[in-house]
């Protein structure tokens, strides 16, 4: 009878996960990465090749670096079944989204004999906004999340199982560089702290494992071109703030000019203040107003007004941290910053992202919490963050504009009639309106890639600037009034707009509008030529 009980309370927790997923199923909009990984995932399906010509490539291009495999394959499933489409692009990672919801509830079967524990965690993962917004969008985040957990199972079993460990290590791997710097920290800590109960040789068996695949990921990484340069651009800075950067550099220089010596400098400023402020600037990005307010400024990881939970989960939250102390398992809180700290020294410009890997963790100090609140209070929490959610999504008409830039899925049409146009004409696009234009023609349309085929084995953030009879203009190309049997059409922004008006005539035929109302683009019918 129990389990019959426990069978309807996961399937009635996984259809509301599922309705929280594909309500308002086209939002967000893609951004330029997402719209890339989707177009990529129909490529290496129908053809077998990425966007750019290569045979099931093991890297791929990306906006500011290298992309692993795992998320574009995954793609790739989803076309198989339902082919270029909204739903072939989004159904995968909504699957790990559910993934993720029914694992947590496996998971806190581990942790808790309470037997609402496991059902509470699992809800609160379920309706969690950020997680609902990064399972409805192609990225590597919901998916190192999973297999983070996963892995935290995996580890916690009562018989090790070494080739799931090793699988699930493999994946975390290929899946982003975050886990090369988080998996071996996250391993050591649940073998030799959390779980101090193994024996020694599974204990240096399972560390081995994960210094090894450390150590070959970084060896294999460093030997491919533009990898040492990837690892310096992305990964092996400590602040992104420019203003960080400035005041220690002040610092050395007012040091250098009151005498002192230069090594004595150099140790004082360059290295002692290093860590310290770095840590500060990682604390900024995962303090409690972050977690529980407002996970992202400009609404790209969640919805305007919510945070990576609703407001009103920090009272069995802040219940939760308590108990867990008082009954001395605060080993588990400690999860979280084992997952942070090792990347988000190294990435601290992807600080909120990273914080997302931490939500499942979370999500079990909430339950605990939960079980120490009164009824009453817990089902007014609980019908709060209902009510919120339902807000948030039936209202998304805020969310769109604050992410007009970053998710421009006003650029539809645009690429949809400049697409069609040159089926018979030359057709020049200004660059600027969007981060990267070409992932969405690519996506948006029935673009056919061998138009854009690039003969390169390792493309390191290339951007793609002639797509057949569309070419992508740059601040650099140059107007012309154009020559006898030449003719374009012209889809210009305001900085070309007003840079061709030397050339050609201002008669504009139409006028795009983007999320704000705001005028984006002017389209011009045989104006103008680019030298």
């Amino acid at each position: 009878m129990r389990n019959n009980t426990i069978i309807r309370q996961v399937f009635i927790l996984v259809i509301l996960a599922l309705f929280l997923r594909i309500l308002n199923f086209s939002f967000p909009a893609f951004t330029t990465d997402e719209a890339r990984i989707a177009f990529r995932g129909y490529e290496l399906y129908q053809n077998g090749v990425d966007e750019l010509g290569r045979k099931f490539p093991f890297l791929f291009n990306s906006l500011d670096d290298y992309q692993l495999p795992v998320v574009s394959y995954i793609s790739a499933l989803g076309a198989g079944i339902f082919v270029k489409s909204e739903l072939a692009a989004r159904i995968p990672f909504v699957t790990i989204g559910l993934i993720l919801v029914l694992l947590t509830y496996k998971v806190a079967t581990q942790l808790s004999n309470e037997k609402s524990f496991p059902i509470i965690s699992a809800l609160v993962v379920a309706t969690s906004p950020v997680l609902i917004f990064v399972s409805k969008v192609p990225n590597e985040y919901i998916v190192v999340a999973t297999l983070l957990l996963l892995l935290f199972y995996l580890l916690n079993k009562d018989r090790l199982n070494l080739i799931l460990i090793i699988f699930t290590i493999v994946l975390l791997f290929l899946t982003s560089k975050l886990s090369w710097f988080i998996s071996m920290p996250f391993v050591l800590y649940t073998i030799f702290i959390y779980r101090n109960t193994l024996s020694k040789k599974d204990k240096f068996k399972l560390s081995l494992i994960s210094l090894i695949f450390t150590i070959l990921a970084f060896a294999f990484f460093l030997q491919i071109p533009q990898g040492t340069r990837s690892l310096s651009e992305n990964n092996l800075s400590l602040f992104s703030d420019i203003s960080i950067k400035n005041g220690i550099n002040w610092i050395r220089g007012q040091g250098l000019e009151s005498g002192w010596p230069p090594l004595l400098e150099r140790i004082l400023i360059s290295k002692a203040f290093f860590f310290p402020i770095g840590i500060l600037h990682w604390l900024s990005n995962i303090q409690p107003s972050v977690l529980f307010s407002q996970f992202s400024k400009d609404g790209n990881l969640g919805f305007a007004g919510m945070g990576a939970f609703p407001k009103v989960t920090i009272i069995p939250f802040l219940m939760g941290l308590i108990f867990l102390i008082r009954d001395r398992k605060s080993k588990l809180l400690l999860y979280p910053v084992v997952i942070i700290l090792p990347a988000a020294l190294i990435y601290p410009q992807l600080s909120p992202r990273i914080v997302i890997l931490t939500l499942p963790f979370i999500s079990f100090v909430i339950a605990f919490g939960f079980l120490q609140v009164k009824k009453i209070l817990g089902r007014l929490i609980i019908i709060f963050i209902v009510l919120e959610l339902l807000i948030n999504f039936l209202f998304l008409s805020l969310q769109i504009k604050l992410t007009d830039e970053l998710r421009p899925y006003w650029v539809k049409p645009i690429v949809q009639d400049a697409f069609k146009l040159s089926n018979t004409d030359q057709v020049l696009i200004s660059d600027d309106f969007a981060q990267d234009l070409a992932p969405f023609i690519e996506w948006y349309t029935p673009f056919i890639s061998q138009t854009a085929f690039l003969n390169s084995r390792y493309p390191y953030k290339f951007h793609q600037t002639n797509l057949g009879n569309i070419k992508l203009i740059g601040f650099s190309d140059s107007f012309k009034a154009c020559d006898s049997g030449e003719k374009s059409k012209l889809f210009l922004s305001k900085r070309d707009f007003d840079r061709a008006k030397k050339f050609i005539s201002d008669n504009v035929a139409r006028t795009y509008l983007n999320s704000k109302g705001l005028a984006v683009v002017y389209f011009m019918e045989d104006r103008g030529c680019i030298i």
